[in-house]
């Protein structure tokens, strides 16, 4: 038996510690596209976009030629921003209170199973089985992302626009 107070505790810290985890997906999004720049001792480190170069034709005087631009990769994927919205504990528990008059709980114990019939030949009669359910159900929903990397992600896509021709 645990103590009601105690369970709840637990498990505001499992969603808890879930929604940190969601959180971190943010860091890792952010080295996933850019590489940290040291900028010296006691000096915040900078960060520049990873790109890649890609060629677009562009018509000159003489003709199609190719253009070469510097594009940030991050300019390149969809992005959202995960958050758990909502959690669903549900569970079959035994109640009850002890000495200090707190409240108990238990998961469900056991239920009687029919003997098969093997078990009524050779006379035994019923055998006990944990059924100690417990479902968690977490929902987690795109949503989206900050508005400062959306800011981020306009301006490259507007540098972006500026090399390519036409």
């Amino acid at each position: 038996m645990i103590e009601f107070q105690s369970l709840m505790k637990a498990i505001h810290k499992g969603v808890k510690d879930a929604a940190k985890s969601v959180e971190g997906e943010t860091l890792d999004f952010v080295k996933r596209f850019f590489d940290e720049q040291d900028n010296g001792k006691g000096k915040a480190p900078s960060y520049s976009p990873k790109t890649c170069a890609m060629e677009f034709p562009s018509r000159t005087e003489h003709g199609i030629d190719t253009v070469s631009a510097e594009v940030p990769l991050l300019a390149l994927v969809p992005i959202s921003s995960p958050r758990i919205s909502e959690v669903k504990f549900i569970a079959e528990l035994e109640i009850s209170n002890n000495e200090q008059d707190q409240l108990m709980v238990a998961f469900a114990r056991s239920t009687a199973k029919p003997a098969g019939l093997r078990n009524k030949l050779m006379g035994q009669q019923e055998t006990s089985e944990n059924t100690a359910n417990a479902t968690l159900e977490i929902t987690l929903t795109g949503n989206e992302p900050p508005e400062g990397l959306k800011k981020l992600v306009e301006g490259y896509e507007r540098a972006l626009r500026a090399q390519i021709p036409g």
